[in-house]
């Protein structure tokens, strides 16, 4: 498994973004096994019809999400960070899996090339406008976009994320200003996610 590097739109990162990138392994040790123990991870992922097989995942971190993906997939994961691509790289050695280097603002791929499109508990990272650029490139790449985003305001980890830089949680208007219908917006009662689904709108 190679790290592909694609430097389009990617900035020297903010100094916030280098705080999560030291708390990281906190995340990824305890709440990132705490998903997989839930099964929150495949509850996003079974939102998306059994038989499509390429699959894009955006901040894909160390790649926890690859581990309950279904055998016979080929899933691409991209992040913005280099080191938990490598981490994912050696942790998922044996697995067919593609890993890029990028920014879901500027994704590297051509229009239409993914069946659909995860992630998970990213979009928080991004501004207003970084979550329309985002969503708008999700819907140039896929017609479907599955997720579990942090999506409610009074919550503990919404507070949590707020006091260390969460630039905003989810919502639904953002997806309607990017041409995608909202298909499923569900509370697991769980992390104060929301798992959804999403679809790009056919134009007439």
């Amino acid at each position: 498994m190679d790290v592909s590097m694609n430097k389009e739109g990617v900035a020297k990162p903010k100094l916030i973004t280098r705080i999560l990138r030291a708390i990281y392994p906190l995340h990824d040790d305890v709440v990132a096994k705490a998903f997989i123990k839930a099964g929150l991870y495949r509850k996003a992922l079974e939102l998306l019809p059994p038989y499509w097989k390429r699959i894009v995942d955006l901040g894909c971190g160390t790649g926890r999400t690859f581990e309950v993906v279904e055998e016979g997939k080929v899933v691409v994961g991209l992040d913005l960070t280099l080191d938990f691509l490598k981490i994912a790289k050696t942790r998922h050695r044996q697995k067919p899996f593609d890993l890029v280097y990028g920014t879901a603002t500027h994704l590297p791929f051509r229009s239409n090339s993914f069946d659909g499109v995860l992630t998970y508990t990213m979009m928080h990272h991004l501004t207003y406008d970084e979550k329309l650029r985002t969503l708008s490139e999700i819907a140039r790449v896929s017609d479907t976009y599955v997720f579990g985003e942090v999506g409610k305001k009074l919550c503990w980890s919404s507070i949590l994320l707020k006091m260390i830089g969460s630039k905003g949680l989810i919502s639904k208007d953002v997806f309607e200003k990017v041409g995608l219908r909202i298909e499923v917006w569900e509370d697991p009662k769980s992390f104060c996610l929301i798992i959804g689904k999403a679809s790009r709108l056919r134009k007439e």
